[in-house]
């Protein structure tokens, strides 16, 4: 794939542990919470899939991307507000793509907010579903149906996150879990794990996900995420939610959660669906699936 659009002005590199600087300054413009544990994380999972473009000697927009296995993703692009309607975005958007297919990936995800459809759309993404957002209050409960994650029950939590998510994405369970075990959890039924929530601290709230629970169990999936908002008590919380997935709604509209604006789930590639949507009561990360 040639990077269609890149200027002659456009330099693009992989970026390096001394880029958090400038990944916590673009952040910064677009709201999305973002911390630099984020930024450690995204290199952690993808180290060859992160780019940076500078024009000039001037650093102006990044990229990242993560693969797992035949699936590929990518997200947070933003360029600096200077710099946009260049073609900044899109040379770091090929640049990415061209990782991920060189490294296997059939087909590639993002969500997309509503300002960047028509650069995914010219870059051959297609629209597959709204990816749905829900603000809530962390609130104390007694969940005597879901216990705290540990170790031992890792090989359970991936075992079933590849079920219904449709691809390995190990090495991020692992990684959430090492960093916020107080926001891991787990509904078992005679020691086989049954459901899953996990989330992470963001900049002002936390973000649940992923939350994969088996769909004819939504009583355990409901006892998931009241045990998260238990462990967030009295913190504002975030969620994003596959628009198929009614049940995960009507659970989050039942514990106070309101909408927020949505994002547009799209593909590039052999989009087949992956796993079984009824499984995913939450996406990951809006970055990361």
């Amino acid at each position: 794939m040639s990077p269609g659009g890149m200027s002659r002005l456009t330099r693009i590199r992989r970026m390096v542990p001394e880029d958090e600087g400038f990944f916590l300054e673009l952040i910064s413009l677009t709201g999305w919470g973002n911390t630099a544990a984020d930024f450690r994380r995204m290199l952690h999972y993808e180290p060859g899939g992160c780019f940076l473009a500078s024009r000039e000697g001037v650093n102006v927009g990044m990229v990242n991307s993560t693969l797992y296995g035949s699936v590929g993703w990518i997200g947070n692009l933003v360029v600096h507000l200077g710099h946009r309607g260049g073609g900044v975005g899109a040379a770091l958007m090929s640049r990415a793509m061209e990782h991920l297919t060189d490294s296997g990936a059939a087909s590639i995800w993002l969500d997309s907010v509503e300002k960047a459809i028509p650069l995914y759309e010219r870059l051959g993404f297609r629209a597959e579903y709204a990816s749905l957002r829900f603000s809530g209050l962390g609130m104390a409960f007694d969940v005597p149906d879901v216990e705290e994650m540990h170790a031992s029950h890792l090989e359970g939590v991936m075992d079933l996150d590849a079920r219904y998510f449709g691809a390995n994405r190990g090495r991020m369970l692992r990684r959430v879990f090492r960093d916020f075990p107080e926001h891991c959890f787990v509904a078992c039924e005679e020691g086989v794990v049954r459901g899953y929530i996990m989330a992470k601290r963001g900049e002002s709230n936390v973000r649940i996900g992923p939350w994969v629970c088996e769909p004819s169990r939504v009583k355990l999936a409901g006892g998931l995420l009241r045990r998260m908002m238990d462990s967030a008590a009295g913190e504002r919380l975030w969620i994003g939610v596959p628009e198929g997935n009614r049940a995960s709604v009507e659970i989050l509209v039942a514990q106070g959660f309101s909408g927020l604006p949505s994002s547009l789930r799209m593909c590039y590639g052999e989009c087949s669906v992956m796993g079984d949507p009824r499984g995913r009561f939450s996406i990951g990360a809006p970055d990361k699936g």
